[in-house]
């Protein structure tokens, strides 16, 4: 067995490492009041199942389970050997973080076995973790910052849901497209739409999903991107002659555009930026 228990840090850091471990022969455990801290636990080898919430379910390699503090919960091995490695863990911005993942009490995850990151970064946690090599645990805050959003990009946590590096392949070669073809003002939803050959609708689901807006908002602020490169790169440009080049109709509308998302004008934002103003003409 390995396990390890970092040094306690003087202060409450924003995620905090508890212990980290690997267990070569899993034990049953039941835990009616739940664990004091978050706690991750996945299949390395063989087959454990889980009992939870009034339902059960079987955790293969390739897959585990994220429990919130207090979540009542049980699980036990499914094989002859079941080999698992945990996480426990907690801290200031431990609970807002997880719920921004969009994560309930009890999460279970699956991935593809072809590229594990997710078991690559528990053990090399762990390996740092047994060095003691960080007395002050902002490292082992890093590092856990990097595993949940491992989890968040390569695990899926529903069987039909991909994980968000499978939806972005399928949405690639529009994003890719986009890229290109972001300054033709005719661009709009059925043109996006078909780069995909779905409908328009399909198309808004896909985006609000992946990036929390829908596709034409996701054009729009390509563009602003975009002229928030080349506001203080390209003095020599007219605010006009960059929103024109980003995709806008007309110097207004991009003005009122930029203004709404960014907080501040074109004008300004180069002044802030970069060396001196053009006019808007």
């Amino acid at each position: 067995m390995r396990r390890a228990v970092p040094a306690l840090p003087t202060e409450l850091l924003p995620l905090q490492l508890e212990t980290i471990g690997i267990n070569p022969d899993q034990e049953p455990l039941n835990r009616p009041d739940g664990y004091p801290y978050f706690h991750w636990l996945q299949t390395l080898e063989g087959e454990g199942e889980l009992s939870a919430n009034g339902r059960t379910w079987k955790i293969p390699e390739h897959s585990g389970v994220l429990f919130a503090p207090g979540t009542p919960h049980r699980y036990e091995a499914r094989s002859e050997r079941w080999l698992t490695g945990y996480i426990t863990f907690h801290g200031s911005l431990a609970a807002s973080f997880v719920q921004s993942l969009g994560w309930s009490n009890i999460e279970r995850f699956q991935w593809e076995a072809g590229s594990d990151q997710i078991t690559a970064q528990l053990e090399d946690l762990l390996t740092f973790a047994e060095s003691g090599g960080d007395p002050s645990g902002w490292r082992y805050s890093v590092n856990l910052y990097q595993f949940l959003t491992q989890l968040r990009t390569d695990a899926f946590t529903e069987a039909n849901r991909p994980s968000m590096s499978k939806q972005l392949e399928r949405v690639q070669g529009l994003l890719n497209w986009l890229e290109n073809e972001f300054a033709n003002p005719e661009i709009g939803l059925a043109e996006m739409a078909a780069q995909l050959g779905i409908g328009e609708r399909q198309l808004n689901e896909k985006f609000r999903e992946l990036f929390g807006q829908t596709a034409y908002a996701y054009l729009i602020q390509l563009r602003l991107r975009k002229a928030k490169e080349w506001l203080p790169s390209r003095p020599d440009w007219t605010v006009r002659r960059i929103g024109e080049a980003v995709g806008f109709r007309d110097a207004s509308h991009f003005v009122a555009t930029f203004h709404q998302k960014v907080g501040m004008t074109p004008e300004s934002y180069r002044k802030l930026y970069g060396t001196g103003s053009s006019s808007v003409n």
